[in-house]
C-alpha cells in the first residue's frame, strides 16, 4: 500500500498550509492511501550542530523526533511538505527539519516523492522563489522527484485558502500526480 506523510511547517493551526495538505491527504484515502500528518510546530527537533557525528557513523547527536521521523520517511512513499512563506523563505520549524537532512545519506530517500504546498499572503509568483528552488535543489541533490509544487498567493488569513476554489481543485489534483 502507498504511505503518504504529510509535514506542516505553519504555527497556525488549521491555517492555509494545513487546509490545503490535508486536502491532499484526504484525497489520498480516498483512492486508498495510508497517510499520516505531522506538524513540526508541536515536535521537538534540535538545531543542527554541524559536529559531524553523522558523517562519522555515530549517527546524530541530537535525540529528538526525527530519529522517528527519519523512519516514517523511510516508509513513506510520497511526502507532503508545507510551508508558508516567511519572508522569501520557509518558516523555522521547516528550515530546522530541512537542515536535519543533512545528517541523512544521499541514497536514503532516493525514489521518494514531494508534492509541496507553499501558501503565501503575496500575490506575486517571484516570492515563493527561495522556497520552491531550496526544495528543487535539496530534492535534486539527494534524489527525490518533486511530483508537484502548489504556491498558493493571496491567502494571508487564517482559513482563507478554504474561499478559493482554485486552490482546492490544485490541492485535489496534486493526489493524481504521485
Amino acid at each position: 500500500m502507498t504511505k503518504i506523510i504529510g509535514f506542516c511547517g505553519s504555527p497556525r493551526k488549521n491555517g492555509n498550509t494545513d487546509f490545503l495538505m490535508k486536502t491532499i491527504l484526504t484525497g489520498a484515502e480516498a483512492k486508498g492511501f495510508e497517510t499520516e500528518f505531522i506538524s513540526l510546530n508541536k515536535t521537538n527537533i534540535g538545531f543542527c550542530q554541524a559536529c559531524g557525528a553523522c558523517r562519522n557513523g555515530d549517527g546524530c547527536v541530537q535525540k529528538d523526533d526525527m530519529q522517528s521521523f527519519e523512519e516514517k520517511m523511510r516508509e513513506a512513499d510520497v511526502w507532503v511538505i508545507g510551508t508558508p512563506v516567511y519572508w522569501w523563505g520557509p518558516t523555522a520549524q521547516m528550515k530546522v527539519f530541512i537542515d536535519r537532512w543533512y545528517g541523512f545519506a544521499r541514497e536514503t530517500f532516493q525514489n521518494k516523492k514531494i508534492i509541496l504546498v507553499a501558501p503565501m499572503e503575496d500575490t506575486e509568483e517571484k516570492t515563493a522563489a527561495h522556497v520552491v528552488g531550496m526544495f528543487q535543489d535539496s530534492c535534486d541533490y539527494i534524489g527525490i522527484e518533486i511530483a508537484d509544487i502548489i504556491v498558493a498567493k493571496g491567502v494571508h488569513e487564517a482559513g482563507a485558502a478554504k474561499e478559493r476554489a482554485d486552490l482546492i481543485q490544485l490541492a485535489e489534483n496534486a493526489v493524481n500526480k504521485i
